[in-house]
This record gives C-alpha cells, structure tokens and sequence, in this order.
C-alpha cells in the first residue's frame, strides 16, 4: 500500500545524514510503540520515516507547501520556525506524495507541540520522535521507562520537559502543548 524504499530514498536525499539517520530511528521506534500498543505498524514506520520531511527545508518553501495543502498558520506559528517543519511535512505528505491516511497527516502533523484529545496514533509518533535510539538528551532514559510503561506517562513526562525547557529559553508555548499538557493531567 505505501512504497516504502520511496520515502526512504526521498529522505536519503533529501535530509542530511544526521536528520536522515534520525528519521529511520524514529520509524523503527514508531513500529515498535505500534505493534505494543495495538496500532498499524505499517502506518506508524511510514509516519515516523516521514515526520521530518521538510525539516531542512528552506523556510519560505516551507511556508508555501503549508498554504498549497491549504493550511493556515496563527501568527504564534508564523513567528515560530521550530514548528513550521511539522505543519509542511504533513502538507507535502499530502500533497506531494499522494498520502491521505488521517493517521499518518496528523500523527506529522503534531509531532512536535502535540494536541488536545491526541489519538493512540498521534502520540505513538510524538513519543517515538522523542526516545528514537538516536536521542541522547538529558532524562532520555527516564522518557523511554516512562513511554514503555503507559504513552500517557510518557506524554506527560515529554510536555512537563519540553514546556520546561521552552519557558526556560524564554520561547514562546504553542497552544496546542499547552493543550496537550491539561489533556493529559486529564486523563491520568
């Protein structure tokens, strides 16, 4: 159903070898959550090879693949380069590669800040991104025990780090992590 070798031959050239690397790490790792929690595997490797598609990409390509899929970005995502690559990754996906599985648009398209009222998809791919074998940031192991014991453990562990690390450079948190955080407080 979905040419595989293709994708991985489009990252391999179009990603640098680091982001290419780290792109196959979070699709074994996005398989792996799959096939433990009950979700595709197929759908999950294929999500977790193409999360960072446009990750290199020149910002102002970025912009126009999200306006050609028709996505509008809030002045907050305008002002903020680091979350661009989810949005234009989940555009090209779409539109350039003929992908229409909600699954795999979203689980891109939110890897990075997350949601509100996430689907187990949605956060098998933001956790895989966040504990691929490439990581080696502070915590990484406690992220993978606590992703390996509940995904909404690991969210929560992952948003408390990540919402931490934001407020401590002074950045400013996308609503939707924001989000995300008091839905998870919720369901736990």
């Amino acid at each position: 159903m979905y040419n595989v070798e293709e994708y991985i031959n489009l990252i391999k050239t179009t990603l640098s070898p680091y982001r290419f690397n780290h792109s196959m790490c979070v699709a074994e790792k996005a398989k792996e959550l799959a096939k433990k929690h009950g979700a595709d595997e197929e759908k999950a490797y294929v999500a977790g090879l193409l999360h960072d598609v446009m990750k290199e990409a020149d910002y102002d390509l970025q912009k126009r693949v999200i306006e050609k899929a028709g996505y509008s970005m809030t002045d907050l995502e305008i002002n903020n380069k680091k979350v661009y690559h989810q949005m234009s990754s989940a555009a090209f996906v779409k539109t350039e590669l003929g992908i229409t599985d909600e699954d795999i648009i979203s689980g891109i398209r939110y890897h990075t800040t997350g949601r509100k009222n996430m689907s187990l998809f949605e956060m098998i791919i933001y956790l895989a991104d966040f504990t691929s074998a490439d990581r080696s940031y502070p915590d990484v192991d406690i992220m993978r025990q606590k992703t390996d014991k509940s995904l909404l453990d690991g969210m929560l562990y992952s948003l408390t780090y990540t919402i931490t690390s934001i407020v401590k450079q002074g950045r400013q948190i996308h609503p939707d992590t924001i989000d995300c955080y008091n839905w998870v407080i919720d369901q736990i």
